[in-house]
């Protein structure tokens, strides 16, 4: 095996492929970009979110969008990378800090609180947000994964707990199939 040390990246912080198996990143720092490393050629392309910020998790969507959190300002950033347009989705309260974040297979974005200790779905087609408290304090979510049943679970380190969320209606509907 080999590494390649890509030196246009050294501060890659959030990670995801494309449908076509390119990296996309997000540079955790003042005036952090969001960034594509070319799989087969390793070339790297940065582009500047319209909000100062520090870009944290990404993730992309099933039309190759690129979805990340804007941290300090308590927003999610959409990147279409065929028009290389940004959209910016405010939450409902500026200090969420949105950390965790995931597509779900509806198109739905989950995102973390980092400050609030709850769970959000952002809705893209309408900008709707809805906000989910949680049963703990301090929850420290990194990440989300979602299984085939449309859980989304997640680990909290400060509470040493692992969970998973779903809508117990769904949840009946599946179970009834």
């Amino acid at each position: 095996s080999a590494f390649t040390h890509i030196a246009e990246v050294p501060s890659a912080y959030g990670l995801d492929l494309d449908s076509k198996g390119d990296i996309w990143f997000t540079e955790n720092i003042r005036d952090g970009k969001i960034g594509k490393v070319d799989t087969a050629t390793l070339k790297v392309t940065k582009f500047t979110p319209p909000t100062n910020d520090r870009p944290r998790r990404v993730t992309v969507d099933a039309n190759d969008n690129v979805w990340f959190g804007e941290f300090d300002t308590g927003k999610i950033g959409r990147f279409d990378p065929k028009t290389e347009t940004f959209r910016e989705f405010p939450l409902p309260n500026p200090h969420t800090a949105p950390y965790a974040l995931k597509v779900a297979t509806d198109g739905a974005i989950w995102y973390s609180s980092e400050h609030r200790d709850l769970i959000g779905r952002l809705d893209p087609e309408t900008g709707k947000v809805m906000e989910y408290p949680l049963p703990y304090t301090d929850n420290g979510m990194r990440d989300f994964f979602l299984d085939k049943q449309g859980r989304l679970w997640f680990g909290t380190p400060p509470n040493n707990k692992i969970g998973y969320f779903y809508f117990a209606d769904r949840q009946r509907r599946a179970e009834a199939k």
